[in-house]
């Protein structure tokens, strides 16, 4: 009788933001954004990451997983990349200021792609005592340099970047 053995397979953790970023001090700050929430799709509230197989087909991967949900992932980088444009991201559980500019975040893709880009897109409204409220729609994407999920990753920061020059301009 011959039986099988699998050896087991290794689990790989993956952060969206990147450790190397600085926070921005209160004295390099010109304006502030108070993040109030970021709603997902269905797909990104799993821990592996996801991979766009075909014009209709996902893989979630369960070996290859992040290591923070989501949201947190993503709004890290967000402010790590409005932190380069002297814009304070903080969040709604963080600053309650009336006066201040609030944002919440819809997401309805945020994908690497069996085409080699990410395609990042969904709206976000901004909302201001001073100008009102806007909703704006959006729609990025970014090749994937090479093979892996650590060059999606970094694709996936790009997209998030481009949505910051984006917010930058609106507000």
């Amino acid at each position: 009788m011959q039986s099988c053995s699998s050896a087991p397979s290794s689990l790989n953790y993956y952060l969206l933001h990147s450790t190397d970023s600085v926070p921005l001090t209160q004295n390099s700050v010109q304006r502030t954004l108070v993040l109030d929430k970021i709603t997902l799709p269905e797909y990104l509230k799993h821990k592996g990451l996801v991979y766009q197989t075909s014009d209709t087909s996902l893989h979630i991967s369960t070996a290859h997983l992040w290591a923070e949900p989501m949201d947190e992932g993503l709004s890290k980088v967000l402010s790590s990349a409005l932190a380069d444009k002297q814009i304070l991201l903080q969040r709604g559980d963080q600053l309650s200021d009336e006066e201040a500019t609030h944002i919440t975040l819809h997401i309805d893709d945020f994908i690497s792609t069996y085409k080699g880009d990410v395609v990042f897109s969904g709206q976000y409204t901004v909302s201001s005592v001073q100008k009102g409220t806007s909703i704006h729609s959006f729609k990025f994407k970014a090749p994937i340099e090479n093979d892996g999920f650590s060059s999606s990753i970094q694709a996936m920061r790009n997209t998030i970047a481009q949505l910051a020059q984006h917010l930058s301009q609106t507000f």
